[in-house]
């Protein structure tokens, strides 16, 4: 075992200290590496098998650490794989088999689920969405949610569709902003503009955020109401080049809230909102309320 003169020194944020810096991810990303996470996985391991031993989960992720600086000089970046193959290779080398046992079978039964992530999603690799939702979540997705093409093939991720949902629900927020809406309703109202929504799909965006031709069409409609009520201060077309201009990025922010409340699973809107927003309809609305009088004729004319 290595000594405790060998641990790497301790930096003020509590993360060890070590020449590597980075890990790439099986989806090609590359992560700020974080050795606090092989001691957590060591740790956990550990206890499943010979129970809690903190200093024990320290010295062998330390070890880890030690294989890696050894193996990449400071410019090649390990992989996942790479981790935690050292960390199997400490175990079995520390006597740690009934350990080390435990670990390859965890892996396994993650590859095993990644396998099936792949699958059911039709792509070669999961990414960081994909993994926070479980196998049934993954398959109502792809089911009820996820665009397809003619064939229905899926061509839409479990992100992209959190981005596209996302986006559409703060694009009131662009012709809410004080720079366009009136308040009063008494700007003059501005001549009819035509728009094509196609030719300009994702080559307008809120921040980093592109908009399709979805997002576009229903912004145009937007616009086209509150302008015919007075309340709008620009022409679609200087709006267009502000918006071309990057100066409604600041509601970049609300996007990327109302996508990480998404991802993170503390909030999920409603299926037409999940289904809609961002497509062909871009209707949010489960339930409509119709003015009907209590009568027969009334009812009658209210259902066409």
């Amino acid at each position: 075992m290595v000594e405790d003169s060998t641990r790497p020194a301790e930096t003020t944020h509590g993360q060890p200290s070590t020449t590597i810096t980075q890990v790439r991810k099986r989806d090609g990303r590359l992560v700020t590496f974080d050795q606090n996470k092989i001691t957590s996985a060591l740790s956990r391991a550990i206890t499943q098998t010979t129970g809690k031993d903190t200093a024990l989960a320290q010295r062998l992720s330390d070890q880890v650490v030690k294989i890696l600086e050894e193996r990449y000089d400071g410019r090649t970046v390990p992989s996942v794989e790479e981790v935690q193959d050292a960390v199997e290779k400490v175990l079995l080398d520390n006597g740690q088999a009934k350990t080390a046992k435990s670990y390859i079978l965890y892996r396994q039964k993650r590859a095993e689920v990644r396998k099936e992530k792949q699958r059911i999603l039709e792509k070669e690799e999961i990414d960081e969405v994909d993994k926070r939702f479980d196998l049934n979540a993954l398959r109502v997705l792809k089911a009820r949610y996820l665009r397809k093409d003619v064939d229905g093939k899926l061509i839409e991720t479990p992100k992209q569709l959190f981005e596209r949902v996302a986006i559409h629900a703060c694009l009131p927020s662009l012709l809410y902003d004080e720079r366009v809406f009136d308040r009063s309703g008494k700007t003059p109202e501005h001549p009819a503009e035509d728009f094509d929504s196609v030719a300009n799909d994702g080559k307008l965006s809120i921040g980093r955020y592109a908009l399709n031709r979805f997002h576009l069409e229903a912004l145009k409609r937007m616009y086209d109401r509150f302008n015919g009520e007075g309340r709008a201060k620009l022409r679609w077309t200087d709006f267009l080049t502000q918006l071309r201009e990057g100066k409604f990025s600041n509601h970049e922010a609300e996007a990327k809230a109302f996508y990480d409340v998404m991802v993170s699973k503390w909030f999920m809107p409603n299926t037409p909102a999940v289904a809609n927003f961002g497509n062909v309809l871009g209707m949010g609305s489960a339930c409509f309320v119709l003015d009907v009088e209590d009568s027969i004729e009334s009812i009658m004319e209210g259902e066409k």
